[in-house]
């Protein structure tokens, strides 16, 4: 019972009968992921209010699978999720599978450790949409503070790391740095020059608000011990001895609600929690509930509560408590493939991240393509409206979304294609890439309230074809680069390297291309904007200090929240999204 902190007779509640008297805490957290144990460890430092999160996973702090920083040790896993999406209509109709890490510390256990933040417009249009003081500059400051970052040694400077100090944080809980395996690399000349070969440059800092060109991203683990650094070894381990925090197991299946409302709106008064042998008791919440449960989890719990599409919950014999059509609308997921050559160099450690325009990837069809998909945008946003039915987001509020994207893609010149390079044993050269900006709408949804732990996932990949258009840019890319001096001769480089019997070979056709990249293109597992921080009228589900429209003491803190993507890796901005969440939480912003 030891990590239960004291309350071995909670633990002992959630396990037993529903006619066990309930427990009150001044704050609930609905998981122990990314965000939420940033908020349970900031709440819980004012020692006079108690904080429980409930988490389905189990500490694993000792599980070789989650220390190692080895990417890929703990996918498919007991400690993955491993949702199934619906099979996609256009992409080879398929499903996909979406990982989403079941343990202390959520996906960032699991995930690829990826620090990287974004562009400073894709942060600054938050703002834009209507939310006051969600951007670039007031997330850069909590970027910082929860950031503990390493210094590159001399030798993985050479190896291809680099940085400059004032983009960084010294001080935070979260370990940010180089794996010691770097320091034996010693092909960055050769990366560096075959990028420049394909026109594209060097980043010094890729953390600076700037990801365009190529760099080597840090990562979320601890240099000196080369072990993976999760939130859970962040936020929770060095605080687990505070009397008023405490980690519960099981799974939130809905949140209750009192019967006197606030000021017109609706008050939590707690959650109800199912045990592992189907049991349930309930928790009250004085203050507030706080679901952190992820873009895939923390929508069907707003739903399983009343909170959604009327439509949709009356379908599910649920009934509507506030009339909320973007609760599990809006979800954008990234669609993302693989291509393998074969090569004649040493394996590295090092992975090297390129962030690619519309300009690069289109060249001189740069201005057809801008002026065709600004044509479809309606299209695609009424594609999206009809795919979600009656009583979802409307059309016209997606294609106003659209609009922000084009914009930020074509005249803003973000970047919209990530490219991740790596030498694998045996002189493989893999290359994972992503369309980073998707125009597909997709959606996550309660599937029936005796399946709460199987949503119904919808990322509807390729909808808009502009997507589709762009996997195949960035894949002639990617193989533009290999083929390219010095790195093609002194790497031997032949391939790619196909086994599926799909006959894909290089210099393929456009339309060889597109029927590759539909029956082998693979879920990003970035998901977000299930549950947007948008105004209401564009399908927003939380205002701008993250609470549920209609609650008064219901906020969603985790990825659902982000109203579009970003060029980044979603991990650093969710800790400096939640950094920022607990102080609004506390008064402080």
């Amino acid at each position: 019972m030891k990590h239960f902190f004291g309350f071995p007779f909670l633990a002992l509640a959630l396990a037993s009968a529903s006619t066990t008297p309930d427990q009150s805490f001044d704050y609930i957290i609905v998981g122990a992921g990314t965000s939420g144990l940033v908020i349970a460890n900031r709440l819980s430092e004012d020692p006079s209010v108690t904080v429980a999160v409930v988490e389905a996973g189990t500490d694993q702090r000792n599980n070789p699978n989650v220390t190692s920083t080895e990417f890929g040790s703990g996918l498919n896993s007991p400690l993955d999720w491993a949702y199934a999406s619906v099979n996609q209509t256009h992409a080879g109709n398929r499903p996909f599978a979406m990982h989403a890490g079941k343990a202390w510390g959520g996906t960032s256990a699991i995930n690829g450790m990826t620090y990287i933040r974004g562009n400073k417009a894709e942060f600054d249009v938050w703002e834009t949409l209507g939310n006051p003081g969600w951007n670039w500059d007031s997330l850069f400051a909590y970027y910082k503070k929860s950031e503990n970052y390493t210094v590159p040694t001399d030798s993985q400077l050479a190896a291809g790391a680099t940085y400059q100090r004032q983009n960084h944080g010294f001080k935070g809980p979260l370990h940010v740095g180089y794996t010691p395996a770097l320091e034996n690399g010693s092909y960055a000349p050769l990366v560096i020059d075959t990028w420049a070969t394909v026109g594209v440059a060097h980043n010094p800092d890729l953390n600076r608000g700037d990801v365009h060109g190529f760099g080597m991203g840090p990562q979320t683990l601890d240099p000196a011990l080369n072990v993976r650094w999760d939130s859970a070894t962040a936020y929770l381990h060095p605080v687990e001895g505070r009397s008023n925090l405490q980690v519960l197991r099981g799974t939130v299946k809905r949140i209750t609600w009192a019967d006197k409302a606030g000021k017109g709106k609706l008050v939590a008064s707690g959650v109800e929690v199912v045990d592992e042998n189907g049991e349930s008791t309930t928790l009250g919440a004085k203050k507030e509930v706080v679901l952190s449960a992820g873009s895939l989890r923390s929508p069907p719990i707003l739903e399983a509560s009343g909170v959604g599409n009327s439509r949709t919950l009356k379908s599910l014999g649920i009934t509507p408590q506030i009339d909320l059509p973007g609760v599990g609308e809006n979800l954008i997921e990234q669609p993302a493939h693989i291509l393998v050559f074969s090569g004649n160099l040493p394996s590295a450690a090092s992975a090297y991240h390129a962030f690619l325009t519309a300009a690069q990837l289109f060249g001189d069809e740069l201005p057809t393509i801008e002026a065709e998909s600004r044509a479809n945008l309606s299209h695609w946003a009424q594609a999206a409206a009809d795919a979600s039915g009656p009583g979802g987001p409307s059309t016209c509020a997606l294609e106003k979304l659209l609009r922000y994207q084009h914009d930020l893609i074509f005249q803003q010149n973000i970047t919209i294609a990530e490219v991740l390079l790596a030498i694998a044993p045996g002189g493989l050269l893999a290359s994972n890439y992503w369309t980073l900006f998707p125009f597909s709408r997709g959606s996550v949804h309660l599937g029936s309230m005796d399946q709460i732990n199987a949503p119904v996932i919808d990322p509807r990949l390729f909808l808009a074809d502009l997507d589709l258009l762009t996997l195949v840019a960035a894949g002639k890319f990617v193989e533009k680069f290999w083929f390219s001096e010095p790195l093609k001769t002194q790497g031997d480089v032949d391939g790619p390297v196909i086994s599926d019997g799909s006959g894909f070979t290089r210099n393929a056709t456009d339309a060889e291309w597109r029927a590759y990249l539909q029956n082998t293109v693979i879920a990003n597992s970035h998901p977000t904007g299930s549950a947007s921080m948008l105004p209401r009228a564009l399908g927003g589900v939380v205002d701008a200090e993250l609470r549920v429209y209609g609650t008064a003491n219901v906020r969603v803190v985790d990825a659902s929240v982000i109203p579009t993507q970003v060029s980044g890796h979603l991990t650093a901005t969710l800790y400096s999204l939640a950094e920022r969440a607990a102080d609004i939480i506390k008064g402080l912003v």
